[in-house]
């Protein structure tokens, strides 16, 4: 009789390991977490009537655009989450792309930026073992942006105030809560 129970608790316990790891196959791959993109306009202002010996800039500062919401697709067995889009002050597009082969746990990043032809800028795209996490400092990734000074003299014109001008531009690709939290520009 004991053997009987014995041998009946073990094919139930066998099978229910069977329906548990059956389940555990099926699951889905993990979901890519989101990610946001700006543009960064950083700047500095000139001081006119500085005398020697006092400072003839500000500190720096900036100014902000806001891409598209990430988004996810699946395309041939790839899971991706990215952003396509532009900012009202750059002549670029943007395409930033986080994937994932089938079940592994390594991720791609991969960003381009491209002018109204189509073409690529200088140093672009960009590929690279994604370097974003949750956490710490590396939750946001810098991309210089390749801008000639007549682009950085129009785009003073149109964001700053007269005695501003523009350091260097770039763009932030960032995935911590912060950087996704409402007060992200739009």
């Amino acid at each position: 009789m004991l053997h009987k129970l014995l041998s009946t608790f073990l094919v139930l316990f066998c099978h229910a390991l069977f329906l548990e790891l059956s389940a555990f196959a099926d699951e889905p791959p993990r979901a890519i977490p989101p990610f946001a993109c700006e543009v960064r306009y950083h700047f500095r202002e000139q001081f006119r009537n500085a005398k020697p010996g006092e400072k003839s800039v500000s500190a720096p500062a900036f100014q902000r655009e806001g891409l598209p919401v990430s988004h996810t697709a699946t395309l041939d067995g790839v899971a991706q989450r990215m952003v396509k889009g532009r900012v009202p002050h750059l002549p670029f597009q943007f395409l930033v792309k986080i994937s994932r082969r089938g079940d592994s746990e390594t991720e791609t990043l991969k960003l381009n930026v491209l002018d109204r032809s189509g073409k690529s800028l200088p140093g672009f795209p960009q590929v690279m073992p994604n370097p974003l996490t949750k956490t710490g400092d590396s939750s946001r990734k810098e991309f210089e942006l390749p801008v000639g000074s007549a682009l950085k003299k129009k785009i003073a014109n149109w964001l700053l105030a007269k005695n501003q001008f523009i350091t260097y531009v770039d763009l932030i690709v960032g995935m911590d809560e912060d950087f996704l939290s409402a007060h992200f520009p739009k």
